[in-house]
């Protein structure tokens, strides 16, 4: 559904850099589609950038993946690209080494190669270098920026800590030169609540919400970086209650042996959704007391397959879940 005229855009779409970072499995990549998506929608100039080159977020928009470091349009205001941290390096070093000749050399150097395997952290910086690179990039025909925001989808729990945090080891590091300089301008935009906020997505179990808690208190205090959302996806909205269980279990229990299957599967998922319901409630509560961001809740999605409807229908629960939150707690 696109957004309603009378809609104001919500102030996390001014951002020029969004990143959604949490647990792996707890439905990452469809927020921040879900997020990129509703951004087009309110007419912002929307990449989405995924690392590692995994095409987990091109699939959703049911497309193919471009090459490394290309973006694929996927549809209006919209598109999609891989990056990858050698490859985000090769591009960099084209931009400072114009000589073809003795670009070709550095490639196909053995030490080259060894550089980049072996270099700690080397690939870690040139992936948010050339996220930085997009969120700043200008349109040379126009000359006006080329993307209104940059949604990044950064790798699971620790290891996007770990890509986060690579700019500010490296300037801590390399204070002075290019290094340092480079690593200046990422911790600029990486801290800058005007410009970023870093989102968290759970989902309401014990697990996710341990390592989201954990998150949250590393990117709030070790890499002071300005916070926005928490999406607690696939949430149980609680159905049945308990007491429409027993009545069902004492039906089947009062017509003997002949109990029809589809009434005893009936029961079997009454009791599932019911359980799934009351852990989400404890641990949506243990969030509410532990995470001070403001919240937002995305239904699980009863569906065997996830394509562009669900997809669709989880950008417009963000898009209701944004609404609804009053204008003084909105992050923007």
């Amino acid at each position: 559904m696109t957004p309603a005229a009378a809609d104001a855009i919500p102030s996390l779409f001014d951002k020029q850099l969004l990143v959604v970072v949490g647990k792996g499995g707890v439905g990452k990549t469809t927020v921040a589609c879900a997020l990129a998506s509703l951004a087009a929608q309110y007419g912002r100039r929307t990449l989405v950038a995924e690392v590692d080159g995994a095409g987990r977020a091109a699939a959703l928009f049911g497309v193919e993946s471009a090459e490394l470091g290309a973006a694929r349009h996927v549809g209006p205001n919209l598109a999609v690209m891989s990056i990858e941290g050698p490859a985000a390096l090769e591009e960099y070093l084209q931009i400072i080494i114009p000589v073809k000749r003795l670009l070709r050399a550095v490639f196909n150097s053995q030490i080259y190669r060894y550089f980049v395997a072996a270099a700690p952290g080397l690939k870690e910086l040139m992936t948010i270098g050339k996220i930085w690179y997009e969120a700043d990039r200008i349109d040379p025909d126009t000359g006006e920026p080329l993307w209104d925001i940059v949604i990044l989808d950064a790798p699971a729990t620790g290891h996007g800590l770990q890509y986060l945090g690579m700019p500010k080891a490296a300037h801590d590091v390399f204070r002075a030169g290019l290094v340092g300089s480079e690593s200046r301008r990422l911790l600029d935009l990486l801290s800058d609540p005007e410009r970023c906020a870093v989102n968290l997505v759970a989902t309401a179990e014990e697990m996710p919400f341990n390592e989201t808690a954990e998150m949250y208190d590393r990117i709030r205090d070790s890499l002071q970086m300005p916070l926005g959302y928490l999406f607690v996806n696939r949430v149980h909205p609680g159905g049945p209650a308990a007491l429409d269980a027993a009545t069902l279990a004492e039906a089947i229990a009062a017509s003997g042996a002949a109990v029809d299957p589809c009434l005893a599967d009936a029961l079997d998922r009454a009791r599932e959704e019911i359980g799934w319901s009351e852990i989400n409630r404890h641990y949506l509560a243990r969030m509410e007391e532990r995470i001070d961001l403001p919240r937002i809740e995305i239904p699980f999605s009863f569906t065997e397959e996830f394509a562009a409807a669900e997809l669709a229908a989880v950008a417009d629960g963000i898009r209701a879940g944004l609404q609804a939150i009053p204008k003084e707690t909105q992050r923007g």
